[in-house]
């Protein structure tokens, strides 16, 4: 299979990509009976921008013609979905990939082995091939009590530690290191997917930790 990429044009499109958070499904608009080639990237950036890398990486990764039904790894940050016209047809579009990343939608057309990706530069905002998703992260930063006994009654006494909390699962994407804290500024420790799993972890400190953001895609709630 050879990956050919060619600027959109009237016969070719696809646009207007949203997704159902809910359902956690994408949805986009596509000429009837057009396929679409799906391309998750990191938070914000834009494949159209470097269509000749995409096309590279298609044609070295991938080879055949994508088998349907699901995201395909092409190297550490950018997966794609190619979705027949029947696909899309049937399924109201498809289910996302992820969250902290940006899905773009590519009108594409395959025939003699040659799949041809048609790339629209440029963003409109009342149609956009592209779709931004954040991964909102609920944190509570909270200073740790202990219960200590004294006499008849128990009561909660100050500690040194700071417990910082995640009320809600794991995001099925995060990554160590998406955040960190902070104290005082005087150093950062990533947080890593296991400290988030365990739903908690103490950070023995007289100051209150800081947590930062070290993807883009990440908003803290």
């Amino acid at each position: 299979m050879t990956y050919e990429c060619y600027d959109a044009d009237r016969e070719h499109y696809a646009a207007s990509l949203t997704l159902d958070a809910q359902s956690n499904r994408l949805a986009w608009t596509a000429l009837p009976g057009q396929d679409s080639l799906l391309v998750q990237t990191p938070y914000g950036v834009d494949p159209a921008r470097n269509a000749e890398a995409l096309r590279e990486l298609l044609e070295r990764v991938c080879g055949a013609r994508l088998p349907e039904g699901r995201f395909h790894t092409l190297n550490s940050t950018i997966s794609v979905r190619y979705v027949g016209a029947e696909e899309k047809a049937r399924n109201q579009g498809c289910r996302a990939n992820g969250e902290a990343c940006t899905y773009t939608v590519f009108p594409c057309a395959t025939a003699d082995e040659v799949c041809r990706v048609y790339v629209a530069g440029g963003r409109d905002s009342m149609s956009s091939p592209r779709c931004d998703v954040p991964m909102n992260i609920r944190a509570e930063v909270t200073p740790w009590r202990s219960r200590g006994a004294y006499w008849f009654f128990r009561r909660e006494a100050p500690t040194e530690f700071f417990r910082v909390r995640f009320p809600d699962a794991c995001p099925e994407n995060y990554r160590d290191g998406d955040l960190e804290y902070s104290v005082g500024n005087r150093w950062r420790i990533p947080v890593t997917r296991q400290m988030m799993e365990r739903g908690e972890f103490y950070v023995r400190t007289d100051r209150k930790p800081v947590l930062i953001p070290r993807n883009a895609g990440v908003r803290l709630c």
